[in-house]
């Protein structure tokens, strides 16, 4: 979905979108399964150029970083987007792109050339942003046994816990 930018030059403008993308796109492994995105918000006039203001909300599946089991998810998150045209930008830093520091605001701009501005991957990027990095099941999720693989939150496995050698100098010390 392409963002116009032209309607909300005199009144702000309600948008609706709901997104579906793969977990192919995302390249996150961990991620099994994603519902469609829903986003709900509103685009107005400001200095320098335009904001969106929003919430967006979706729900999946992602695996459980110790035991790998599938673990469901669902995020709302207030989402805000400034956009400016890109002669303003060149009008902030100069001519000549001299090195400045960046401020807060810088960051959360989006310059655009056109009235038309890529709206999906803004969505995207705060899909990234929200999926969990290292969900667990359970807190106390005990993960994969290393040797056999088994499940030990629903088994226990009998493999006996490799010895580690180097520390056999130091226990000569507690004898």
């Amino acid at each position: 979905m392409n963002l116009n930018l032209e309607q909300a030059f005199d009144e702000p403008v309600d948008l609706s979108h709901d997104l579906e993308l793969s977990r192919e796109s995302l390249a996150r492994p961990e991620l099994t399964g994603l519902q469609p995105i829903s986003f709900r918000g509103r685009l107005q006039r400001s200095d320098p150029g335009f904001v969106l203001t929003g919430q967006m909300s979706f729900s999946g599946l992602v695996e459980c970083a110790r035991c790998l089991t599938d673990v469901p998810f669902t995020r709302t998150a207030d989402v805000s987007w400034t956009f400016a045209p890109s002669h303003r930008q060149r009008e902030l830093e100069g001519e000549e792109l001299e090195e400045r520091e960046l401020l807060e605001g810088d960051i959360d701009i989006t310059w655009y050339d056109d009235l038309q501005v890529p709206f999906d991957p803004l969505i995207e990027e705060q899909v990234q942003l929200e999926i969990p990095m290292k969900p667990l099941c359970r807190p106390d999720c005990k993960g994969l046994c290393p040797s056999c693989g088994a499940d030990r939150n629903t088994t226990t496995c009998s493999c006996v816990k490799p010895s580690d050698e180097r520390w056999d100098a130091l226990k000569t010390l507690t004898r």
